[in-house]
């Protein structure tokens, strides 16, 4: 199992089985540290290619009615915490996590040249009067502070091969002795150095769980690997959090030196209101970019229809797919106008047209008489519908009402506003799938269900991803957002 993998399974299994809890409303918010305040950041080496910080607040297992409705369940996911925890090498004994645990983690990989899987090295805060022993639980009791201790499990594999407890009551861990003495010479020397993503906690001080990584997951739609290499200074930022039986993962790009931070995000983020009548699939894109970012999200039809498209324009087009109807929106181009009975798809289709005050209404439809097995059969063609209104056309496969058409106007003018005079390059993909038993835009998490197939089944509802780019920068805005189903 890959490496990244079991930091990701480590991470959800600490947000699913412990839960988000945040401060109880009763405490003072002063109280709760923000997370670019956490003492722990000091103890992080640089250079790490992965980084996982958490600011849980306290581990919350599900209250005594969810415990008492399924108890078996329940049982299976402590199974799984406690073979996670052994698999690192930590054996609590009779203690509990919830009791040692001070509301600090930190969970990073580094390269190792000198072997085929990463480095980890994980770093938490125990409470006052814990020790190394609470968690080791091994026959040779150890209270040594400020002394890195050897890991050894007789005819055991534990991941963790080292560990160190620090005066300020932080525990160390690593698979290389060597990324604990550069956490303590981190520590030492923290006031010149500082935090490594300093920059890039900037609005995101209130967030509970963040993982820095230099690359967005394989399944994004517009992150290309030929312009975001390992070797610049992008930092793709996600954050996690739990609401309503849903895992919210959100991504940005970063980049302090440009300014790339989450305030530029927030004019392209902010979402409709969520209507039951909302599509499927939402896609808005210049049209020369089809066939890079749309065709896994397109019908037939509609990849006929771009493709005898005229391409040498670039017109803005956004496409509504829901279930079985479609609807696709660009602007009239009075200088090249686009003739949809042209259409290969659309030949010998009779077209009749109707103007209603300033729109013209259009159908093109088609029946025919076949013969097979010396029967006549009549063949019913898909009608496909055009409306021009308000300077856009709408080619669809169903007749818009006036209500819809005034919508899907607003939403068209209102994507098209976000891309600025200097932005080349504007898109924004919002897939809902409510039906989805599947998980597709983070694998690895294919591996936690794995694991987790008897007690629940986590499943893809909502992807999003926007893209903007400008002139002069290199570097463009490049959000996501997943939104997980957990039953």
């Amino acid at each position: 199992m890959k490496l990244r993998v079991v930091a990701i399974i480590l991470l959800l299994s600490l947000l699913l089985f412990f839960g988000f809890k945040k401060v109880s409303a009763n405490k003072n918010k002063e109280q709760s540290t923000n997370i670019e305040q956490l003492n722990i950041l000091r103890y992080i080496p640089e250079n790490n290619k992965l980084l996982f910080i958490s600011n849980l607040d306290s581990f919350h297992i599900v209250n005594k009615n969810e415990k008492d409705k399924n108890s078996t369940n329940q049982d299976d996911f402590v199974l799984i915490k406690d073979s996670i925890l052994d698999y690192l090498g930590i054996d609590l004994g009779n203690n509990k996590l919830e009791d040692i645990y001070n509301n600090e983690l930190i969970i990073s990989f580094f390269e190792n040249n000198k072997k085929l899987k990463d480095d980890i090295l994980i770093i938490f805060k125990i409470k006052p009067e814990k020790t190394i022993d609470d968690l080791l639980n091994l026959p040779n009791k150890i209270d040594q502070i400020d002394e890195i201790i050897s890991i050894n499990r007789e005819n055991k594999i534990n991941f963790l091969n080292y560990i160190y407890r620090t005066e300020d009551n932080y525990i160390i861990a690593s698979s290389d002795k060597k990324l604990i003495k550069n956490s303590i010479n981190s520590s030492n020397d923290f006031k010149e150095k500082k935090f490594q993503y300093e920059g890039e906690l900037f609005g995101l001080k209130n967030q509970k769980n963040i993982l820095f990584t230099k690359k967005f997951g394989e399944k994004s739609i517009f992150f290309d690997k030929e312009i975001f290499t390992n070797k610049n200074e992008d930092i793709v930022a996600t954050t996690f959090d739990l609401k309503n039986k849903h895992l919210i993962l959100k991504s940005y790009l970063l980049n302090n030196k440009k300014n790339i931070d989450i305030l530029a995000y927030d004019k392209f983020i902010n979402k409709e209101n969520t209507h039951k009548d909302n599509p499927q699939v939402s896609i808005f894109t210049e049209i020369k970019n089809f066939e890079k970012y749309l065709k896994p999200f397109i019908n037939n039809f509609e990849q006929s229809f771009f493709e005898d498209f005229n391409q040498n324009t670039n017109q803005n087009i956004l496409i509504l797919n829901s279930k079985k109807n479609w609807v696709f929106t660009f602007e009239k181009n009075t200088e090249n106008q686009f003739d949809l009975s042209a259409l290969k798809k659309l030949k010998d289709f009779n077209k009749y047209t109707l103007k209603q005050n300033e729109d013209i209404y259009s159908i093109y439809s088609k029946d025919i008489l076949e013969e097979k097995n010396d029967a006549i059969k009549q063949l019913t063609f898909e009608n496909i519908y055009s409306i021009e209104s308000g300077g856009l056309q709408f080619i669809s496969n169903f007749l818009i009402d006036r209500k819809k058409l005034e919508t899907i106007s607003n939403k068209f003018f209102n994507l098209k506003s976000y891309k600025d005079k200097s932005a080349f390059l504007f898109a924004k993909v919002d897939i809902i799938d409510e039906n989805s038993n599947k998980i597709k835009y983070l694998p690895d998490l294919e591996d936690l269900n794995f694991l987790i197939t008897n007690i629940l089944k986590i499943s893809n509802e909502e992807y999003l991803e926007i893209i903007s780019q400008s002139i002069p920068e290199k570097n463009p805005i490049l959000y996501t957002e997943t939104s997980y189903k957990i039953p």
